[in-house]
């Protein structure tokens, strides 16, 4: 993310809570620059940037310092990091004395920054900009109530959304439909845990976070129920054992189960190719599993003697009763001077593809 749009997430943050930060510019410095401001509920933290190449820039940069400076010094206490460069001194219910380091130090903490970016009630309050030491400095702040108001908020909905066990749906399409939501919600209670953490450090209320901790659980017992019902199994894939390997990888990637045979689920394989230049090799049988019987479309270009061979892989989801889904196909092709070394290579192909058709394919379809 580029530091405009940092300071402009800071400034739109600051102004959902009726706060614009201030820009001052002159002689006299603020207070905070060299004692941080007191506030109960509040953690305080400083940036600084040297004026180069332009003043709105150095605002820009310092502003986005400061917030990831908050966010620093919260993270490291979780932690228990000693090894946090020290630009700011955080404050919470007494004021403290604010330090600075210089400008190369910035990009230590882009991590950081990009997660201040999603931790309400961080704002930038005020700006400074030391026109003769050609340095801008920024004050940024963590309301500690607001976001744990936030956190809540968002923690309730998840709540009532996701944490009824009992409410597990009967069809299996809808059963993958709230597998897909249940992941979203691991993703979501993830970052509220990591925040919660965060605001703890603060001195927030520690019971916020052991909450959601056991919505976490709630999600992931809900999840293991699901995958124990959503298996795959692959059905007309005898022989196929490398692209059952990546099918099977695939689908528990994505967060569903595999059983060797009679899953609720089936994928269906079928490869076809040019019947008309199909080759079939009885004496490799290790390559014939690929082909579904031993077969695969060759052509031989007459100008340079390579040999392309050729298959095409089609995918089809079907439910026990017969019912099916989705489907797609993948095309696949490898050069070679030699049958063997042009299948070898659309072998090759096949494997790449498929893991990578299959698997945005599988996503799609629990969405």
């Amino acid at each position: 993310m580029k530091p405009g749009s940092l300071l402009l997430a800071a400034l739109l943050t600051g102004a959902g809570w009726g706060q614009t930060p201030t820009i001052r510019q002159g002689l006299v410095k603020p207070m905070w620059i060299t004692a941080l401001p007191s506030q109960a509920g509040r953690v305080y933290a400083m940036g600084l940037a040297p004026v180069s190449p332009s003043e709105a820039q150095a605002i820009t940069q310092a502003s986005q310092s400061a917030r990831g400076e908050v966010l620093s010094r919260l993270r490291a206490s979780v932690k228990s990091e000693t090894s946090v460069s020290s630009r700011a001194t955080m404050t919470q219910q007494t004021g403290g004395r604010a330090t600075g380091t210089s400008e190369q130090q910035v990009g230590q903490n882009t991590n950081i920054q990009a997660s201040a970016t999603e931790l309400p009630g961080l704002s930038v309050e005020e700006t400074w900009v030391d026109v003769k030491g050609a340095t801008a400095y920024a004050l940024a702040y963590l309301d500690v109530p607001i976001a744990e108001r936030e956190l809540r908020a968002r923690f309730t909905a998840q709540k009532n959304d996701l944490f009824q066990e009992s409410d597990t749906p009967t069809a299996p399409r809808e059963r993958m439909r709230q597998l897909n939501r249940l992941k979203n919600a691991q993703v979501e209670l993830a970052k509220l845990d990591d925040m919660a953490a965060l605001l703890a450090a603060g001195g927030g209320d520690a019971q916020l976070r052991k909450d959601i901790r056991a919505g976490k659980l709630s999600v992931d017992r809900q999840m293991d129920q699901l995958r124990g019902s959503l298996t795959l199994s692959l059905e007309g894939g005898s022989g196929a054992s490398q692209i059952a390997a990546i099918l099977r990888n695939a689908a528990l990637k994505t967060g569903l189960g595999w059983a060797e045979r009679d899953g609720e689920f089936q994928l269906v394989l079928d490869y076809r190719s040019d019947a008309k230049t199909a080759k079939i090799d009885a004496s490799q049988k290790q390559w014939n599993g690929w082909w579904r019987g031993g077969w695969v479309s060759h052509t031989t270009t007459k100008d340079t003697g390579i040999i392309v061979a050729r298959g095409v892989l089609s995918i089809t989801l079907r439910d026990r009763a017969g019912t099916e889904y989705e489907s797609v196909e993948i095309e696949a092709k490898g050069l070679g001077v030699s049958d063997f070394q042009a299948e070898n290579r659309l072998k090759q192909d096949f494997r790449e593809k498929v893991e990578k058709t299959f698997t945005k394919w599988l996503e799609n379809l629990v969405k």
